[in-house]
């Protein structure tokens, strides 16, 4: 509700048993309050409105909407009143009254800071971006600071993004703004990281990408501090839009020297490095090789680079995963240029089985080796797991003759296998019987691996989700593929109890709609009887 601050005032302390009502939810209450104060003191319109907020609230939309515009049409200018009526516009879902309201405001208390600036932010929440703008602008005039500056520019920057002629925001909105942000560079009135960005913004949209460079590099990006290495990112950005690849290519090195973990430079010193060698580009002779230092330029230094990553790798107190995975990605994009054979990066196989004895129990391992899979050959795959499933520790229960996890980490190693069982088709080129065998497997590794998760909250996923996951897709398969009814039926019991287990599981929730909206249109197709469908739907 309204804040209630300065209890001095006896009007306050009169709404505030109304206030208090309203925020415990006792409406009837608020509205009996309001009705007795109301007839002591009939000219206290925020009593009217916070009446009107109780009607609101118990379903009495068009007598609070009369009350409330009986207040509105009275033009107040108490805070009070205005933060009331703001409340239940926002309630009403009326936005666009909240501008009626603060543009009567300014009219009658011109000098406001306070009413300026609500109202900018009224006309926000509608869009009316053009309002935006002149409001921003009044406010600056009354109140010359930075921020109400900015916020003209904002609105032009959100002019040329909802402009339907792309013409009109790149000739007329975005070259004012341009304007407006390099009037206060010339007058060194640039005091935030967010002006730094808006100037960023602008000159980006406007495709000067060499002046966004300029300032990113110069004093204004000193200020670019809030996000780790966000002046290098947009940097890169630039160079990458101005096909600068020697620049894109010893800074994303340099980056990578500070944190050789960090993927997204990886793949900036990939294609930088294969665009220099495409280019044929060679170092000047008596000049630096670029403004951001040493330049990799042929396949040799990459490859070197890429095992001094894995050799500082090695002796890192915490393990990193991207030398490893960049040493797969610097094979993948080789075999492309038929020329992989020469540098002898190793064996995709074994890297993969060594990546994944390593990083095995992270549940990000399936996700990271899956984009490399098609490094292997075909005839490979069946072998390829079979390695992967004798370096877990499985031991077999005396109830079981499944062999089991021990602990969690056993079960996300299994985990990551089953799921690239999956990805590789192994499981697609089963027959009935062998994939009714691997889902009731599955679901008892399920049943197993939720030992390991009786602490988790109902907000946390158990950790054997994948299993029942992986049973329904098969079952799945068996339905739509081979037309096994009995699957389906299977799919809802074994998804009804996993969201028993994970009632947050989203996955699960999706594939229960999935099927049960499938199988009341197929009900639809073949009956005509409403009855029948509803049955189905609800099943």
């Amino acid at each position: 509700m309204a804040a209630r601050g300065h209890v001095q005032d006896p009007n306050d302390r009169r709404l505030r048993p109304i206030y208090d009502y309203l925020d415990n939810g006792n409406n009837k209450m608020a509205i009996q309050q309001a009705d007795k104060l109301l007839k002591k003191h009939k000219d206290l319109h925020c009593a009217k409105v916070l009446k009107a907020i109780g009607l609101q609230r118990t379903g009495k939309q068009d007598e609070a909407y009369a009350l409330a515009q009986e207040v509105a049409a009275l033009e107040p200018t108490d805070d009070n009143s205005l933060q009331a009526l703001t409340i239940l516009y926002r309630e009403m879902h009326r936005p666009e009254l909240v501008t009626k309201l603060y543009e009567a405001a300014v009219k009658k208390v011109p000098n406001s800071e306070e009413y300026h600036s609500h109202l900018f932010m009224a006309y926000a929440r509608v869009g009316e971006y053009k309002k935006m703008q002149q409001a921003g602008m009044a406010l600056y005039k009354i109140v010359p600071k930075n921020p109400y500056y900015f916020w003209s520019v904002m609105s032009l920057i959100m002019q040329s993004i909802s402009a339907q002629d792309e013409n009109l925001s790149k000739t007329m909105f975005l070259p004012l703004a341009e304007r407006m942000v390099e009037k206060m560079v010339k007058e060194d009135k640039i005091e935030a990281e967010a002006e730094v960005e808006l100037y960023y913004m602008i000159l980006e949209r406007l495709e000067k990408y060499q002046e966004a460079l300029d300032v990113v590099r110069g004093k204004l990006g000193e200020k670019l501090t809030s996000e780790l290495q966000s002046r290098e990112n947009k940097c890169m950005a630039m160079y990458k839009k101005l096909c600068r690849w020697p620049e894109c290519n010893a800074l994303s090195r340099r980056l990578l020297l500070k944190n050789s973990d960090d993927w997204q430079f990886y793949i900036t010193y990939f294609d930088s490095v294969f665009q220099l060698i495409d280019e044929s580009w060679t170092p000047p002779l008596e000049e630096e090789q670029s403004l951001e230092g040493e330049v990799h330029y042929s396949i040799e230094q990459a490859v070197k680079f890429i095992e001094e990553r894995i050799t500082e790798e090695s002796k890192s107190a915490r393990p990193l995963r991207g030398p490893y995975l960049a040493k797969l990605e610097l094979i993948r994009r080789l075999r492309c240029r038929g020329c992989n054979d020469e540098y002898k990066l190793g064996d995709p196989e074994e890297l993969m089985f060594q990546y994944f004895k390593k990083f095995g129990d992270k549940p990000c391992c399936f996700t990271d080796l899956k984009v490399f899979v098609d490094l292997l050959p075909s005839s490979q795959y069946t072998k390829f797991i079979s390695q992967l499933l004798e370096v877990i520790p499985l031991s077999a229960a005396a109830e079981s003759e499944v062999a089991l996890p021990a602990d969690i980490k056993a079960l996300q190693q299994h985990l990551c296998v089953v799921q690239l069982t999956r990805l590789l088709g192994i499981y697609h080129a089963m027959d009935k019987k062998e994939k009714l065998t691997a889902v009731r497997e599955l679901m008892l590794r399920y049943r197993h691996g939720l030992e390991f998760g009786k602490t988790c909250l109902k907000t946390e996923l158990q950790f054997s989700d994948y299993y029942c996951l992986l049973a329904v897709h098969l079952l799945l398969d068996l339905w739509l593929e081979e037309g096994e009814e009995t699957a389906v039926w299977q799919c809802l019991t074994f998804l009804e109890e996993g969201l028993s287990h994970s009632p947050s599981n989203a996955q699960f929730k999706l594939l229960l709609i999935r099927i049960y909206c499938r199988l009341a249109l197929m009900q639809n197709t073949y009956s005509t009887t409403p009855s029948a469908v509803l049955v189905i739907s609800l099943t």
